[in-house]
């Protein structure tokens, strides 16, 4: 019925539903009360999150200065793939500085938080193969910090994996709310009398 959701749903791990907001909040944040009774993360915390996620996925760009893939290529013999693989990394770093923003501006975003999510998957396969490189061809103490990073980055999906299942969840609730409404008021059109719904015209 709902493909995107249900995908979201089925890679998503079943967790507890978080406790919901206290029952009395200020007038401009029923928004947020809303969404914290409905078991998802408020925006402040969602932020919080994005912004955590960011900051340490900065901390690739560092250790990729000091990577140098043209010269294992040219003076180890190295798989010229790796040259490639570190303009790659530089790049999803970049698109995901502007994912992380878009999303920070619309927390509720099913398909923000998605594309924030794949991208930080993609980045993930990319250090990996960086990270391979670096263990034959780079010093030790960078292959170690690479190795930190990619399992950080692991843990940051899982957090905003997390968020994904709920705010999927939530979504396909909401759906689902609205199409037996939808039915409700078509079934109650259609038991309606036919002189009510055609009048005849004033002349």
């Amino acid at each position: 019925m709902f493909p995107l959701i249900a995908f979201i749903l089925l890679f998503a791990r079943a967790q507890p539903q978080l406790a919901p907001a206290p029952q009395q909040a200020p007038p401009n944040m029923k928004a947020q009360q809303a969404q914290a009774e409905s078991g998802l993360e408020n925006p402040w915390d969602v932020r919080n999150i994005i912004d955590t996620i960011q900051k340490e996925t900065d901390g690739l760009r560092p250790i990729l200065a000091e990577l140098n893939p043209q010269q294992w290529y040219d003076q180890k013999g190295a798989p010229s793939t790796y040259i490639s693989e570190w303009h790659t990394a530089q790049k999803q770093l970049d698109d995901i500085a502007l994912s992380t923003r878009l999303l920070s501006q619309k927390t509720d975003s099913l398909s923000l938080a998605l594309d924030e999510y794949f991208r930080l998957e993609a980045l993930d396969v990319t250090s990996r193969t960086l990270q391979e490189g670096a263990r034959k061809y780079a010093v030790r103490a960078v292959a170690d910090r690479l190795d930190q990073f990619v399992a950080r980055n692991f843990n940051n999906r899982e957090r905003l994996r997390d968020y994904l299942r709920d705010l999927a969840a939530n979504q396909e609730q909401d759906f689902k709310i609205a199409d037996q409404e939808a039915q409700r008021c078509r079934g109650m059109i259609s038991q309606e009398p036919a002189s009510n719904l055609k009048k005849p015209r004033k002349h």
